[in-house]
């Protein structure tokens, strides 16, 4: 079983309990699954920052300012206790 981007698992996963390691061709498969897994988790990162509006269809930043927050003149603190 493995992973795809809709899936409702809140972080996919790629099983390799039916592989044996030590042999070609289940290596050659791990390796597949893996990559369908990293694509699948792009791809859900990559809507997730669009959707937020921070990157368009392209992938670029849709603005280089900072948030509030982050302002030299913000009342903000990393300051503890």
């Amino acid at each position: 079983m493995t992973a795809h981007a809709n899936d409702t698992a809140p972080i996919p996963a790629a099983r390799f309990d039916d592989l044996h390691l030590d042999r070609d061709e289940d290596r050659a498969e791990w390796h597949r699954r893996l990559m369908e897994l990293a694509t699948a988790r792009l791809a859900t990162a990559r809507a997730r920052l669009e959707r937020l509006g921070i990157v368009d269809a392209e992938g670029n930043l849709v603005s280089a300012e900072l948030p509030p927050d982050m302002l030299p003149d913000s009342d903000t603190t990393l300051e503890t206790g």
